[in-house]
C-alpha cells in the first residue's frame, strides 16, 4: 500500500500508542533511476500486511522477506542490493543501486498509574528510562496534568471510573494502583477484576491487612481468570526500606521480574 512519507511516521507514533510490533524499512541510500528513493519508508507487521512501500518490484519483496525474518530474530539489519541482471544483481534493470535499513520495534509496554502523587512523580521517571509507555490518571486536575509530570506519555484529569469504562489494554501491558489516601485502589480493582482485563502486572499498594482483604472480596464476587494471578500485593519487592524514591525502585523491579519471567515473585495469593 503507498501512502505519504509523513503518514508513515503517523503510523509509527500510532503503533507504539497501541503496544504493536512491527518493522520499519527506510531506504537510506538510492539514486535516481531506481525505484526505490532515499527516505522512501515501508511498515511490516507480524500478519505480512505492510504500510508504505521501498519502490516496488522484486526489491520490495526482498525487503518484506527481510522482514518477516527480523520479526523472528527480533534484530536490525542493513541491507544492501544492486539493481542489476548481472550475477551480483537481483534481476532488475534499472540499474544503481539501493541501501535499506530495518529497524524493529518491538510491542511498547505500557503502564496505566493510578493516582498522580508523590509516589507517581518518583516512578515515572524510572519507567520512562525502560522503556515503558507511561499513561497517568488522576481524578484530581491539579494533580492530572503534564506539567506536573512531564515524562508520562499521557496525563489524564477524569473520574477514574469514566476512564475505566473504555478502558482496553493489552496483555503486555501492566497497571499499578495508588490513589490518595487509598481512597479508590479497591474499587478500581473491583473495575478491573469485573472486566476481566488480561495485562501482565497489576500492582496495589497497602500493607498485608489490605492485601488480603483484596484477595478476600475478589473471592467473594467469585472473579476467576488469569488476571488473579497478575495482581501482586502489597506491590513491589520487599526491600526493607520505605522513601518514595525506594519504593519505585521496589515496584519496578517487581514489575520487571515478572516481564522476565523470574518464579520466585509473589502474588495477590499471599
Amino acid at each position: 500500500m503507498e501512502i505519504a512519507v509523513f503518514e508513515i511516521l503517523q503510523k509509527v507514533v500510532e503503533n507504539q500508542k497501541q503496544g504493536i510490533a512491527f518493522v520499519l524499512a527506510t531506504i537510506v541510500e538510492g539514486v535516481e533511476k531506481t525505484p526505490g528513493r532515499s527516505g522512501f519508508k515501508l511498515i511490516s507487521y507480524e500478519d505480512k500486511t505492510s504500510e508504505g512501500t521501498v519502490g516496488g518490484g522484486k526489491l520490495e519483496r526482498m525487503v518484506l522477506d527481510k522482514c518477516e525474518e527480523i520479526h523472528e530474530t527480533k534484530e536490525n539489519a542493513f541491507l544492501e542490493f544492486e539493481l542489476t541482471e548481472t550475477s551480483e544483481g537481483i534481476g532488475m534493470m534499472c540499474g544503481g543501486n539501493a541501501k535499506v535499513y530495518l529497524e524493529y520495534f518491538p510491542p511498547t509496554k505500557k503502564v496505566y498509574i493510578f493516582g498522580a502523587g508523590h509516589l507517581c512523580r518518583s516512578i515515572v521517571p524510572i519507567f520512562n528510562s525502560i522503556g515503558f509507555y507511561c499513561i497517568v490518571v488522576d481524578n484530581r486536575e491539579e494533580y492530572g496534568n503534564k506539567e506536573r509530570i512531564p515524562l508520562a506519555k499521557e496525563v489524564y484529569a477524569t473520574d477514574y471510573f469514566e476512564f475505566l469504562k473504555n478502558f482496553e489494554p493489552q496483555e503486555n501491558d501492566s497497571i499499578v494502583i495508588f490513589t490518595h489516601g487509598h481512597k479508590y485502589d479497591f474499587d478500581i480493582l473491583d473495575k478491573l477484576c469485573e472486566k476481566n482485563v488480561q495485562v501482565k502486572y497489576i500492582g496495589m499498594i497497602g500493607s498485608k491487612i489490605k492485601a488480603a482483604d483484596a484477595l478476600n472480596r475478589i473471592k467473594k464476587n467469585n472473579y476467576q481468570g488469569a488476571l488473579i494471578d497478575s495482581v501482586h500485593a502489597p506491590i513491589g519487592l520487599n526491600i526493607g526500606k520505605t522513601t518514595t524514591q525506594e519504593i519505585a525502585i521496589a515496584i519496578t523491579a517487581e514489575m520487571m521480574a515478572v516481564y522476565n519471567n523470574v518464579k520466585e515473585i509473589k502474588s495477590l495469593n499471599i
